[in-house]
């Protein structure tokens, strides 16, 4: 997928405070340059992230809080790749969109350095599963 004119986008890495660091070091890195450049504005940590362990649970969420990032075409499915292997040790999950509602939603689950299109899973657990064996029981009786 190519989002075009403005990029917004909200990342959010969840696992332990030491992956987490990795994570916000290959951000600030500069190896996402050849997309855009990276501010620390982006790079939103827990509120007691200076007080945990490193094998503590938090989060770091990395958005550009809706104010667009000029591009003239962004190709999601490479930033993804880099992205996802810089984040194979942390649950990701995110958006990315541009201006005329171009929206790509992902998931890359911890221990997988690959990502996965959000709107191709179900997400509500054991509902979603009971629901769609309803619809196809329906169906079957029709």
């Amino acid at each position: 997928m190519t989002l075009y004119d403005e990029l917004y986008f909200e990342i959010t890495a969840k696992g332990a405070k030491s992956e987490i660091k990795k994570l916000s070091a290959f951000l600030k890195s500069g190896e996402l340059d050849d997309f855009f450049e990276v501010t620390k504005d982006y790079l939103n940590l827990d509120d007691n992230y200076l007080n945990l362990s490193d094998e503590d649970e938090c989060e770091l969420v990395f958005s550009n809080d809706e104010i667009g990032i000029e591009i003239e075409e962004f190709d999601v499915n490479e930033f993804l790749e880099l992205f996802s292997k810089a984040a194979k040790s942390l649950d990701v999950t995110g958006t990315l969109y541009d201006m005329d509602d171009n929206e790509f939603s992902f998931v890359s689950p911890k221990g997988d350095a690959y990502y996965y299109n959000a709107r191709l899973k179900n997400f509500n657990d054991e509902l979603d599963d009971v629901a769609h064996d309803e619809e196809c029981d329906d169906e079957e009786e029709q």
